[in-house]
């Protein structure tokens, strides 16, 4: 099978109807294939497919080294997250496609409440992520060393000298991170999916061998919640300084600005990217 190519017009998207063929042409379906696409997705194309009687979820992507974006990484923490009972089954994998088993619960938003049970769960989930074992050679993710390259690859006409120094001066004071675990590395809300019994982290595209405390400062940053609530957040998730969160949290901050800056310079703007630029830059005091 021939490996997905980007259209170059749209800087990493594949075409819609050679991506629902590619799809329908894996080797892993029972029985031909319904196939619906899903609008969400910035880096990558998603569809639910229906086969039988069962349904699944498919991701295509190539990779994008503008965003540190390699597919084989992506495949392999899902699988280890998977293992880890934190991440959907993976059910078949060849270049640039990802199956997974569909998860049938509810994907928090950004913005809506989260109870204090959910928090409990994520907390516990990320614990019991971090703690699991992973091979010595898995890819390292490391944000803030991620958010410097890809400043330095962006031209002045991408990032003005305001927002440039503003970043820089914040990453000069980020902490000193340990690659202890596997870290999710984009946890956003929409990243998170809730069933009755169980708690899922989807979207693993910047998955790799990392500090969990990015994981932590990551919730502290897109998950909006008042200092009462960190706190048992942090407690829940067990044996974790929140002054070292805390320290790293305008880091995180400050990827998000430079990957948003990064994802206009490459791609363009689509769909709110605006408004989450604004919102993300807006986050380390700096004006729109």
């Amino acid at each position: 099978m021939k490996p997905l190519q980007a259209d170059p017009g749209e800087r990493g998207v594949v075409d819609p109807s050679s991506a629902i063929e590619r799809i329908r042409g894996l080797s892993c379906w029972q029985s031909p294939p319904r196939i619906r696409a899903i609008s969400d997705g910035r880096t990558n194309q998603n569809y639910f497919v229906h086969a039988g009687n069962r349904t699944f979820f498919a991701r295509l992507g190539v990779d994008l080294p503008h965003h540190g974006i390699t597919r084989a990484n992506e495949v392999r923490c899902c699988r280890l997250a998977a293992a880890a009972d934190i991440a959907p089954k993976v059910v078949f994998a060849v270049e640039g496609v990802l199956v997974t088993e569909f998860i049938d619960g509810r994907t928090l938003v950004q913005g809506e409440p989260i109870s204090d049970e959910i928090l409990v769960r994520l907390a516990q989930g990320l614990r019991h992520l971090h703690e699991s074992e992973v091979p010595a050679d898995l890819a390292p993710f490391d944000p803030v060393e991620r958010c410097r390259r890809q400043l330095a690859a962006l031209p002045d006409s991408a990032v003005s000298p305001t927002r440039r120094r503003r970043v820089l001066e914040i990453l000069q004071r980020a902490p000193r991170r340990e690659a202890l675990g596997l870290i999710h590395g984009d946890l956003i809300p929409e990243n998170v999916i809730v069933r009755d019994d169980a708690l899922f982290l989807v979207d693993w595209e910047y998955a790799g061998l990392g500090d969990p405390l990015v994981d932590l400062a990551m919730v502290g940053v897109h998950f909006g919640l008042p200092e009462r609530r960190r706190q048992n957040f942090y407690f829940s998730y067990g044996d974790v300084d929140p002054d070292a969160v805390a320290r790293l949290v305008p880091a995180i901050a400050a990827r998000e600005a430079v990957w948003c800056a990064t994802q206009i310079h490459f791609v363009g703007l689509a769909g709110d990217l605006d408004d989450y630029a604004r919102l993300c830059w807006d986050r380390i005091g700096v004006e729109p």
